[in-house]
């Protein structure tokens, strides 16, 4: 389905890559394949080392991060994708437009599979939110911990996921409500709703969202793909989130959402620290 069919916005303000890297133990010259990396970096701003929102002229150019999985950290949800939980690590990308990042895309998969690796694509648009009402965007944005340099939040997540053909089947008023709470007829709050139940991560997690670029509710392709970072301390914050999103008592939402897998990784510099193994 179409946005525009489901009252949600058609405005595209971006694109993202999420390009999960998959390179078998012993495969190719590890030395020469960080100069590569290295190399298709160049010209793009790293935001390893970017504290707030890029500029204009930088969200132009492409911008890249590269992280490491962080072992143990994952886990499987619904969805399998052996091509994200199996991956040594994640480059992600975003540029104004598309064809910067597509090129990258392009010669990095010819670099890992020249190598006997394997690369695995989610992509995704940047829009601004559907759901989000003035007071909303006071109780959840205004307030929100903005992005920041790798050394200072040097964990991230992403939660790709999918919603069922129930969800996109509601109106558009039905699907909204999901994100308040709820009373009953005495006026005691029953559920929590989304807002509610996440609000402990928006001082201390920094949340990008990204759509399907062709549509909702299509196969071979997740309607959202989440992506978060955090420091260490805030790693036990985005758990508590995310658990009790998926309680659905307290977040009805969550019946109608199917999961790929959550996703750890550890935010990197260079290439070096990218590849390497411990």
């Amino acid at each position: 389905m179409q946005p525009a069919d489901l009252n949600m916005t058609t405005t595209v303000t971006g694109h993202q890559l999420f390009l999960f890297v998959t390179i078998a133990d012993g495969g190719g010259d590890q030395r020469k394949m960080a100069e590569g990396l290295d190399l298709l970096g160049r010209g793009l701003e790293n935001m390893h080392d970017v504290d707030g929102q890029p500029t204009e002229e930088a969200f132009q150019m492409g911008r890249f991060q590269l992280l490491r999985a962080e072992a143990g950290m994952s886990s499987e949800q619904q969805i399998a994708h052996p091509g994200l939980s199996d991956s040594l690590g994640l480059i992600r990308l975003e540029c104004a437009a598309l064809e910067p990042i597509k090129q990258y895309e392009a010669v990095l998969r010819a670099l890992v599979q020249g190598a006997g690796g394997s690369v695995e694509t989610l992509a995704g648009v940047m829009r601004p939110s559907s759901y989000t009402s003035h007071a909303m965007t006071q109780f959840a944005y205004v307030h929100a911990m903005p992005p920041g340099p790798g050394d200072r939040y040097p964990l991230a997540a992403v939660t790709p996921m999918n919603k069922t053909t129930a969800w996109w089947e509601m109106d558009f008023l039905h699907r909204e409500s999901f994100f308040l709470p709820r009373y009953d007829e005495n006026e005691e709050m029953v559920v929590k709703g989304h807002a509610l139940v996440s609000a402990a991560g928006v001082p201390c997690v920094n949340r990008r969202l990204i759509h399907a670029p062709e549509g909702y509710g299509l196969e071979g392709n997740y309607d959202f793909v989440g992506y978060f970072e955090f420091a260490e301390a805030g790693a036990s914050v985005f758990r508590e989130v995310m658990a009790g999103l998926r309680d659905t008592r307290q977040n009805p939402e969550w019946k109608y959402v199917v999961e790929g897998p959550e996703w750890w990784g550890r935010r990197v510099r260079d290439a070096t620290a990218f590849l390497a193994r411990d």
